[in-house]
This record gives C-alpha cells, structure tokens and sequence, in this order.
C-alpha cells in the first residue's frame, strides 16, 4: 500500500509534503529528515499552532504542488485538528492522506479506506517510526526504507525479551542506567557531536520522559546537549554544580564526502584536520573533562548514518527505554500524565473559567 501510494503523488506530481502530527506523530519522520536533506523544502513538518510556520508552509503552498498528510493516533489530536483546518481555509482541495489508529474518529476529516492508512492501537506514537507514520515521509523523499526496515527487524531480534542479558546489550545498558539513577544521579545529558542526530535526540527525549516518568520515586529527566555548541553554555554547570547527570556522548565515525579537511590558511590547530575529527576531539576532550570530576561518562559511536546503521539505533533506545521501564516495574508503553492538560485546554476553549484552580508563583500580566 506504501508504494502504491507514493506512486500515486508521483502522478499527481507533488513536490512537497506537509505532514501535520505533533509528538510521536511526527519526530521519529523529523529525525529522519535530519539525515536525509535537513533543509529541503519537499518535507515540511508542521506541528504546533504557530502563526510563523503557518506562514512559511502557505508560501511553499503557493509556490510547489503540495499534498498533506495527517498523522493523529487518537484522530482527535488538538493542534493537528486545528492546523488542517487553517491550511484548508487558505488551500482548499489539496490531496489529503490520513495516518490513524481510529478511523472513525476521523471520517468527519474526510478520511476513507482510500485515503487512511492505519496503525496498530497497542502501538505507542513514539514507537511507531518503522510504521506509516515514520516510512510515508522517508518514502517520500526517497528514503532506503527496505532497507530500514530490514536492519530493525535484524536488531530487534538480536535485543528482544527472549535473549538472556548476557547476550543483550539493550539489557544490559537498561542495568546499567538503572545502577547509576539508584545510587544518586537525577538525570541523563545526551551529548550529540552530529547535527544529523540532533533531531534524533528530539525523539529520544519524547521516548524516555514519556516512557519512564510514571512515579515520584523515579529521578531520570532526559535532556539534549549539543556539541560544542552547548560546550558553551551548560558545560560550566555540568562541571561544577551538582553531580547529578549522567553525560552520554553520541558520535558519528563518518561524514563521507561531506567531511570537508581544514586548510592551514589561518593558524590553529585545526589545520589539515577534517571537521569529523575536530568535532570527536572536541567530544573527547569533554568526556575527560568531566570524568577527571567524577561524573559519570558514556560514548556512543555510530559507524555511519546509513539506513541500517540508523535502524539498529532506534531500535536499541527503544528496547533500552522498555527494559528500563519494566526494571522500575512501571508500564513504558503508556502516557497517562499527559491527559490531565488536555482536558483542562478544551475546558478553556470551550469558555469554562478553570483560573481559580490555577496559582502562579508570579504573574507579570
């Protein structure tokens, strides 16, 4: 059905894809984007209500043939609701395709069996990468998505429950994490020395926080550092204030024709080195910074950011992000906290007066 549909905006010659979903509805595609043209315009994720992006995709609308896509697991998401209406009040007639797991809370969208494709109900939105919500995108701007596909379900067999610790390395990093936040840490600072893997790390966030924040007694808050930019910002307080992040450097070995080398034109010690290797000094430099004050280290590198490699790598955070759910005997596939915000919005946008249960520490109104 995926081919057959990606050959059909062939035909209708759509230049530009607009997914609208928000969360697990759109960072797993967001992510692969990154790896694959960050800055093309024939993908556009749009999200949240924001005027300024709404703005940018009604000019691409009127410059290139565009067809939307809908992404929703609930089929009642809010923001995606709303952007789809006011991309049809300024586009009507646009090609639309729906992504759901309840077809009939969308049929007042329009959608039908042809243009819905659907997702498994017991399958979490960010789980649900190697599904059409993550493959409809990469498809569309001509992602390996056979070959994807492929090396997850190679990885996911090498790391699911059935294989004992001892040969499970998902198992045993899951240990690993779980030693470290009893013992006293409070949260894990992801360190990307790749601008191709930022967004991934986007998604790893909305995974662990939204996996694993279930209890009080559980301190594990997840955050994106990026390198060396934040080498210049947080760093300062990573080594000197309160030890209590882990810090998990993530790296690449190879940028390919990309990995430009530095002439020697201005004086530095950069000179005749690739950018690939100025940046693992810089990450390397930072790991022994900071394990010389005894906070804990962590280094991932990735041979390349090729599909398979990619694959294998989803996979693992998720199989990582389960196991340590389930070692803090909590259920990681739900997001029962999150609910509790969406109810009190529709009362606001439906005029109840919720204020009076509200009290800020300051109000600058």
């Amino acid at each position: 059905p995926l081919e057959k549909w990606a050959a059909e905006l062939r035909q209708l010659d759509a230049q530009t894809l607009i997914v609208i979903g928000i969360g697990g509805s759109s960072l797993g595609g967001i992510a692969l984007k990154a790896l694959i043209d960050p800055h093309s315009d024939k993908l556009i994720f749009w999200e949240g209500p924001h005027p300024s992006k709404m703005q940018k995709i009604a000019q691409i609308a009127e410059q290139k043939q565009t067809a939307v896509l809908v992404v929703s697991k609930s089929g009642t998401t809010l923001e995606t609701r709303a952007n789809l209406s006011l991309f049809r009040q300024f586009f009507p007639g646009v090609p639309e395709y729906f992504v759901t797991s309840e077809p009939a809370a969308i049929k007042d969208l329009g959608a039908n069996g042809k243009n819905t494709f659907l997702i498994p109900k017991d399958l979490g939105g960010r789980f649900s990468i190697v599904s059409p919500v993550g493959m409809m995108p990469a498809m569309f701007v001509d992602y390996n998505v056979k070959a994807f596909l492929t090396a997850f379900d190679e990885a996911n067999a090498e790391w699911e429950i059935s294989i004992p610790i001892a040969e499970n390395v998902a198992k045993q990093t899951a240990i690993h994490f779980y030693n470290l936040f009893a013992a006293r840490f409070t949260g894990v600072a992801f360190w990307v020395y790749a601008a191709d893997l930022v967004d991934w790390g986007r998604w790893l966030v909305q995974l662990w926080a939204e996996s694993l924040g279930k209890k009080p007694h559980i301190a594990a808050l997840p955050m994106i550092v990026q390198g060396p930019e934040d080498q210049h910002s947080l760093l300062q307080y990573f080594m000197e204030a309160s030890n209590r992040h882990l810090h998990c450097f993530v790296h690449t070995q190879s940028y390919g024709s990309r990995d430009s080398l530095i002439s020697s034109e201005i004086r530095g010690d950069f000179a005749d080195k690739s950018m690939s290797q100025i940046l693992n000094a810089q990450m390397k430099s930072i790991e022994s910074a900071l394990s010389a004050k005894e906070r804990p280290v962590a280094e991932y590198m990735l041979s390349d950011l090729s599909e398979a490699e990619m694959a294998r790598w989803f996979c693992f955070w998720m199989h990582v992000v389960s196991y340590l759910g389930y070692l803090w005997e909590i259920n990681p596939f739900d997001q029962p906290g999150v609910e509790a915000g969406k109810i009190i919005c529709k009362k606001l946008l439906q005029g109840e007066n919720v204020e009076d249960a509200v009290q800020p520490v300051f109000d600058l109104r």
